[in-house]
């Protein structure tokens, strides 16, 4: 093997035995600078893959095939709990203590429709090990308790636990987040494409669980699901990061020492192939006071190829992007324009996570009776491209962005190593090459030469997996105002049938299950328990802050910062726009201008070739909205930033085209401003569900400050009433939306206004720094801020009604910003309560599947949170009951270090090279300095019990009077709320 310069050298040979692997194979990636050990352990089976490079933030991960045979949830459920103890490690909630005590820089666990997956990840090496040994011994060797089955899968107990004459009800953590997720449109959307798209395979059945199923799974199924598939013999390894090969096999020597090979079948039987097409039919929640109009989603989906043929599955990605993935594709465009719908549905796309791979498109915001157009519009599009194919530069750009995706080193929520991850997986659980979905260029460049063989390569793709191809579904799903009532009325006959259906001892039998598993949420661990885990100690972590390199000049007389960091050849520019003035008429239209100006012609070219561009020569242009506080909270700041990023050799070209969409932006194309109003407005509709915390949130914080206010008015149900009255009435108001929008960028693209920001190794800012001259030149004088625009702002108790089976509930609270010196102690604080408190009272007692407090210094507020919560008042109470406690009980030493701990890691959280430079251009914002930063730290790290509870009493107990809280639930549930609340909450439909 020849070796890389930019790989780790290898430290191991092909075909060498130790520790009990065998050495199967050694490859370098020099693209994404790995160097890849595939192995296998002799004695189970087990099979390994590890990637070594230089990053430090190592992550370890075992996988299992877990294909389920019915909706109840069994593998989701199971994920749940075999986190919970061990018998080496007999806590109640494992999971829970590593990731509140640990420098963990990711914990988590996914549930797919065939596998389930265990990830952790962290920066130090002590640490890693730990979290990789608790979690090895928790997935192997769970104690998989009754009690554990009951709280995290279902349960029945009393509406009122110590009333054996109320209402009966089912609990459990998984139950009730399904309950949330089938009330999302787009979740039961993708569930009734798969199931129906693959109706003879384990694809056919919810992995996650339906909740009218979920109860019909029992604890002895429960357990033999982990018999039959949680072994090494069924398990693959994947790892990543600077830790040596041989360390890791020696680790997991250890870790698999007692295992034996066993009979596993685990295999993915492929679904077999349609004669001719069907059709299916379903329904999803809207609210009472919806319109039916303009609501049905239209989709067409094929089953295609199998996953393990990469050629064909990258071809079809290919294909997929030129169809669908920009402005530009023939696909999208055609829906688009063709006025049938408002947008493209959210399955629009190749789904790759299964073992064969499917393909969907199509449009939402239509009519059942334009069905048949939609279907007839998609096919002649089809073949008309396999007739004439598709443009060069089309493809060029998909080509393009794949190698970009391929090169570029992404790390914003999860770890850059689980992003490698997923792609071996897809191979590698099918019994595939684990390797061959990272060596894009090697790929890229054989597809290239292959194209240049067969100009109508693409076009064949077309004509084979679409057009000759029967397994082809058309998905109709429609909007019901009755569906959640249905659905809440069925269950509660149901409950009242069940429940006159048991003798008293049965009832009571109930009823004492149900009292004895509260008591045993609420009863802490045993210290002998908790010292079973391997723990860091304060004194382990560096007290000394990262910082990231940062020069400040000008460059054609703009202020810029400059960042030097690696980049794997990547450059990334921010230039950002003071906005803090704009008139208070205006300031709702910037999410448009910053939409618009990234998706409209510009420079004498449609939004097309614009489109083409952009794909051809960026790896992406987009426009964030951000604001903050001042770190000594007297003032605030707003920006409108966009984003581009490009490959070296394309720089010039990327900054050109930004040059041209701010200074030569086309806003006379009515048709595409409309379709993209109608994007934003069904995008920021369809997140609402799936983030119904966040929204939450943003609702109630509005009231405490400017910039928590701008967030909500850009970015929460404000801006969605906003853009669905203009989508309404935009035939009437375009020429009035047009102007506001034409004034708003006179005013914002001033070279006044404006801060660059360069992230890029030498060579990469180099290629900016020329570039920029050509923007500074284009870019109008003038525009420089005058007197900021303040909102007013009023407390506020709000309940929005959503189609939705859960609650989201919300209370934030004023409090300081980040120069204050109990502000550290304040995210502490956040830090306990959200691990320890809210924890127990909302998910694990209460059965949600989320509850938690966050504190922001940036913005100066302190929120309660819960999500996909079965209860309301309830959680309101545990809020204010949440800040009495901490008031008044002193936490143990070891809680306190724990909470330091996790805030110590939520501080030193990892971030890619984008990442980096953008957070050190808002803390330039925010007027953060290193000096601060570590002042901070510090604080944080000399938390005491006493400076908790003076930070609960002193700052959150009298803040409870100034706080705001929001609820996004069933209009049904806000009204039965308001029986017992005061204040009351103001209901309002969220649009």
């Amino acid at each position: 093997m020849s070796k890389s310069k930019y790989c780790p050298d290898p430290t191991l040979k092909i075909g060498e035995k130790l520790h009990g692997f065998h050495v199967l194979r050694i490859e370098q990636i020099p693209d994404i600078r790995v160097t890849a050990y595939e192995t296998k352990h002799k004695k189970t089976g087990a099979r390994v893959l590890h990637l070594h490079c230089d990053d430090k933030e190592n992550l370890y991960s075992i996988g299992f095939r877990t294909p389920p045979e019915d909706s109840t949830g069994i593998a989701h459920i199971l994920e749940h709990s075999v986190l919970a103890g061990s018998e080496k490690f007999p806590l109640k909630d494992a999971f829970n203590e590593l990731a509140r005590g640990t420098l963990q820089t990711f914990i988590n666990a996914f549930t797919y429709p065939d596998k389930t997956i265990y990830p952790v990840a962290s920066q130090v090496r002590a640490d890693f090990f730990n979290l990789a040994r608790v979690y090895t011994d928790l997935v192997l060797r769970p104690r998989l308790l009754k009690e554990t089955f009951y709280q995290e899968g279902h349960h029945l107990e009393f509406e009122d636990l110590e009333d054996i004459e109320s209402n009966l009800k089912i609990s459990g953590i998984v139950y009730n987040e399904m309950k949330g997720a089938y009330s999302s449109p787009d979740a039961l959307m993708y569930k009734s494409i798969q199931e129906n798209l693959y109706p003879d395979i384990t694809y056919a059945f919810d992995s996650g669980g339906d909740p009218d199923v979920i109860p019909s799974l029992t604890y002895e199924q429960f357990k033999e699901f982990h018999r039959s598939y949680y072994s090494p013999t069924n398990a693959r390894f994947f790892l990543y990061g600077n830790i040596s090969t041989e360390d890791h096999l020696i680790f997991l020597k250890e870790m698999l020492s007692g295992f034996d090979r066993v009979e596993i079948n685990s295999h993915i039987e492929s679904q077999k192939k349609w004669e001719k097409p069907r059709n299916e039919h379903g329904f999803y929640p809207i609210g009472k006071e919806d319109d039916l109009k303009r609501k049905t989603a239209v989709n067409m989906a094929w089953m295609m190829a199998e996953n393990t043929d990469h050629e064909t599955v990258l071809l079809l990605r290919i294909v997929s992007g030129a169809l669908v993935g920009s402005a530009a594709g023939p696909l999208r465009k055609a829906l688009i324009d063709s006025g049938l719908g408002e947008d493209l549905s959210p399955v629009t796309g190749l789904e790759q996570n299964l073992k064969q791979v499917a393909f969907a498109v199509g449009l939402r915001g239509t009519d059942p009776d334009k069905t048949e157009r939609v279907e007839k519009l998609i096919l002649e599009t089809l073949r008309k491209v396999a007739e004439t194919g598709f443009e060069r530069e089309l493809i060029e750009g998909v080509l393009h962005r794949t190698e970009f995706r391929g090169k570029e080193i992404v790390r914003s929520r999860m770890p850059y190593g689980i992003t490698l991850m997923g792609r071996a997986y897809h191979t590698w659980l099918y019994d595939g090459d684990p390797l061959v979905g990272l060596k894009f260029p090697q790929i890229i460049e054989k597809i290239r030469k292959k194209w240049e063989e067969e100009p109508q390569l693409f076009q064949k793709i077309v004509q084979k997996w679409f057009l000759d191809n029967p397994h082809r579904l058309l998905s109709i799903m429609e909007p019901s105002k009755t569906y959640t009532e249905e659905r809440e009325e069925i269950f509660r006959k149901k409950m009242s049938r069940l429940k006159a259906s048991l003798y008293r001892e049965e009832i009571e039998k109930i009823g004492k299950e149900s009292l004895s598993l509260r008591k045993m949420q609420m009863e802490p661990d045993l210290p002998s328990a908790l010292a079973t885990l391997p723990r860091l100690k304060l004194s382990d972590i560096p007290r000394t802050i990262e910082t990231i390199p940062i020069e400040e000049t000008t460059i054609a007389g703009i202020t810029a910062l400059k960042h030097e960091i690696f980049a794997n050849g990547i450059a990334y520019l921010d230039i950002a726009f003071d906005i803090s003035d704009i008139p208070e008429d205006l300031q709702p239209y910037l999410p448009l201008l910053g939409k618009l100006t990234a998706g409209v012609g510009a420079a004498g070219l449609g939004y097309e070739e614009m489109a083409k561009r952009i794909v051809l020569k960026t790896g992406g242009l987009w426009c964030n909205l951000v604001t903050g506080m001042t770190t000594d909270g007297k003032d605030n700041w707003q920006k409108m930033i966009f984003r581009v990023k490009a490959l070296h050799r394309n720089v010039p070209d990327a900054v050109n085209i930004v040059s041209d969409i701010l200074t030569e932006g086309d806003l006379s194309d009515e048709e595409r401003i409309r379709d993209l109003i109608l994007e934003s407005k069904n995008n920021l509709h369809s997140s609402v569900i799936p983030s119904g915390h966040l929204f939450a949130r943003r609702t109630a914080a509005a009231a405490l400050s400017v910039p928590a206010y701008r967030d909500e008015q850009w970015n929460g149900g404000t801006q969605l009433k906003l853009l669905k009255i203009i989508s309404d009435s935009f035939q009437d108001q375009k020429g009035d939306i047009r102007e506001k929008l034409s004034r708003l960028r006179n005013i914002v693209f001033g070279k006044d206004r404006l801060v660059l920001n360069l992230t890029a190794d030498s060579e990469g800012i180099d290629l900016i720094t020329k570039s920029i001259n050509s923007l500074a030149g284009r870019l109008a004088s003038g525009g420089s801020r005058g007197v900021p625009s303040i909102p007013e702002l009023h407390l506020q108790h709000r309940g929005i009604a959503i189609p939705a089976q859960v609650c989201y509930v919300a209370r934030v609270l004023p409090a300081p910003t980040y120069s204050d010196p109990l502000s550290p102690i304040l995210m502490v604080l956040a830090r306990q309560l959200s691990s320890s408190y809210l924890y127990k009272r909302i998910r694990v007692q209460g059965g949600a599947y989320g509850g938690m407090s966050q504190y922001d210094p940036m913005n100066g507020n302190f929120s309660f949170l819960s999500y996909r919560d079965p209860h309301l008042v309830e959680t309101l109470k545990v809020y204010n009951d949440a800040i009495d406690f901490i008031s008044g009980n002193k936490i143990e030493d070891e809680d306190l270090e724990k909470a330091i701990i996790g805030t110590i890691g939520l501080l030193d959280k990892p971030m890619d090279p984008s990442g980096r430079g953008y957070i050190a251009l808002i803390r330039n914002f925010a007027g953060l300095t290193d000096k601060d930063r570590q002042s901070f730290r510090n604080r944080a790290f000399d938390t005491s019990t006493e400076s908790l509870m003076e930070a609960a009493s002193r700052l959150l107990a009298p803040a409870v009077k100034s706080s705001s809280v929001a609820v996004y639930a069933a209009a049904e549930r806000l009204s039965k709320a308001n029986e017992k609340l005061a204040p009351k909450l103001e209901i309002e439909t969220l649009v």
